[in-house]
């Protein structure tokens, strides 16, 4: 007798169906020819990706490289300028100097001149007072020429002092013209 419960075991077997088997291999040969396509082209937009990339970096490397010229050449005009800037204040002092200096000289010029006036005033009358008293006298005529003499050296001196006293007034209103520019 057999055992009922050797009867309940039994054994499944896979049927061997051959058309889906090779439906399944032709899906999984076609599912890898597209993986391997899309691999592809992905590999090659990489490729591309990674040529654009470098041609970036040597861009940047370069931008670099001539940020960096710029920057020195920027950092040459500043100091130019403000040496420059040094100089033309250094100048402009000069120049003020220079014109108080002249202004100073005008002014005493000015000042000698006018009291040479004043003396060649004072001589003239003089002169005058001197010749009215003597007028009579032929023996003081030799006094009064010197006197005259006198007086015809310091007119020219007085005039060689206005010439000079217009000169210095000239470089006085140059120098204050430098000065204000």
């Amino acid at each position: 007798m057999m055992n009922k419960n050797s009867m309940d075991k039994t054994v499944k077997i896979p049927i061997y169906n051959n058309g889906a088997v090779v439906e399944e291999t032709q899906d999984k040969t076609t599912k890898d020819r597209d993986l391997l396509f899309e691999l592809a082209k992905k590999e090659s937009l990489l490729e591309e990706e990674k040529s654009k990339s470098l041609d970036l970096l040597k861009t940047i490397v370069q931008l670099r490289e001539s940020l960096k010229q710029e920057q020195i050449k920027t950092t040459d005009i500043v100091k130019k300028a403000a040496d420059l800037e040094a100089n033309a204040k250094e100048s402009l002092v000069l120049a003020e100097k220079e014109l108080v200096r002249k202004t100073t000289q005008f002014e005493e010029e000015k000042k000698q001149s006018l009291e040479f006036m004043r003396i060649i005033e004072q001589l003239k009358e003089t002169l005058k007072q001197e010749q009215a008293k003597k007028s009579d006298a032929v023996d003081h005529t030799a006094e009064l020429e010197a006197r005259t003499k006198e007086i015809a050296a310091l007119e020219a001196k007085v005039k060689d002092l206005s010439a000079s006293l217009s000169k210095i007034a000239g470089i006085a209103a140059a120098g204050k013209l430098v000065g204000e520019v």
